[in-house]
């Protein structure tokens, strides 16, 4: 007896399996999973994927999911490519996903419009909209049809304010 065969041997007693099973017979089938486990793990994957995207501090609105397995697929509307770029990351590195379907559609915002008065100038418009005065340049950007220089704007004028 070499000493593979000892070592087979031994593993079977020690499994309180003395016969030598050389007939190739499939194992047992694996028992069905019960469908209420799944159903749950489904939730919890769902209820996991939530905080994430909520944490994340973007402005999704409708924001659904529907899990099939390890598979998901999201639903929602953003204001950006940034913001549904972000979801879907965020989906995607979730432990126990394997397939993200992206449904998220991007909506763009409404425009708003700001009529400049005497003494304005852009980062002051900036102060007042977005809270920073440096963010002049997203104001002058949206008006390079109307506007040539970001020092120079007069009153009256209508300047798109890019959300």
């Amino acid at each position: 007896m070499g000493l593979f065969d000892f070592f087979k041997k031994a593993g079977a007693k020690a499994a309180g399996n003395t016969t030598n099973n050389t007939n190739n017979t499939p194992p047992p089938p694996a028992p069905e999973v019960d469908a209420n486990f799944e159903a749950n793990l489904a939730a919890q994957k769902k209820q996991l994927i939530n905080g994430v995207v909520g944490s994340l501090g973007v402005d999704i609105k409708n924001f659904d999911i529907q899990m099939n397995g390890n598979n998901v697929t999201v639903f929602g509307e953003v204001d950006s490519d940034d913001a549904a770029g972000k979801v879907i990351n965020a989906v995607r590195n979730t432990d126990g996903i394997e397939l993200v379907d992206n449904r998220i559609s991007v909506v763009a915002p409404e425009e708003t419009f700001y009529e400049v008065k005497s003494g304005d100038s852009l980062s002051k418009i900036a102060k007042e909209i977005y809270g920073n005065p440096g963010d002049y340049m997203k104001i002058f950007n949206a008006n390079t049809d109307i506007l040539k220089d970001p020092n120079l704007i007069h009153p009256g004028q209508k300047l798109r304010i890019p959300k």
